[in-house]
């Protein structure tokens, strides 16, 4: 478990669509560094869209400010990706050569680090070197590297390589589901920050 206590980076209510402390759960448990990372998304009516599910502007993450989870210093900023189109089915692609597509890793105590991935273009708010509070506006969420709609990765490992650096189940401190606090979150539910 993470010896941090991270905050959702994000407001509001979202869904689990993979992620938490058992193998079933994963979309990439043999990937170390991502065993216990989650894919958040808003949804309305159990969809992460409305209408046309191939227009961008129609997910409701799209463009939702990203915060940072705990203090740090951030180490490394990705930003140079268009977003990866969607297709009719919602196949997972990639329209770029790496699969995190815009990304901001984190350094915090204890040797930990955050990744967030599939950003927006150009709306990183934040460079390397950089030390971050709690809670501080990074950017906001696309659908850049590899993906089937707009979302964030979230993920925390014992080193910047977010494939190989060993992935720690992280503790959450003010996830709340059905009005009651969660430490350790599963896929499948909605999750409130606050």
């Amino acid at each position: 478990m993470s010896k941090n206590k991270y905050r959702l980076p994000f407001s509001g209510t979202w869904y689990i669509e993979y992620g938490g402390i058992k193998k079933e759960n994963s979309h990439s448990y043999h990937i170390p560094g991502q065993r216990y990372a989650y894919d958040f998304e808003i949804r309305k009516q159990n969809l992460p869209y409305h209408d046309d599910l191939t227009k961008i502007e129609n997910y409701y993450s799209y463009l939702e400010e990203i915060y940072a989870p705990c203090d740090g210093w951030i180490v490394e900023v990705v930003n140079k990706y268009e977003n990866t189109h969607i297709t009719p089915d919602r196949k997972v692609i990639c329209d770029c050569n790496d699969p995190k597509g815009n990304y901001i890793i984190i350094k915090h105590a204890h040797g930990e680090y955050s990744a967030i991935c599939h950003l927006e273009k150009n709306t990183i708010l934040v460079k390397e070197g950089d030390i971050v509070k709690e809670g501080t506006p990074l950017g906001r969420v696309g659908n850049s590297g590899n993906t089937q709609g707009p979302h964030i990765h979230f993920q925390v490992q014992l080193g910047m390589d977010t494939n190989y650096s060993e992935g720690v189940p992280i503790t959450f401190k003010n996830a709340y589901h059905n009005k009651k606090k969660k430490k350790y979150l599963e896929k499948g539910i909605e999750i409130e920050s606050r």
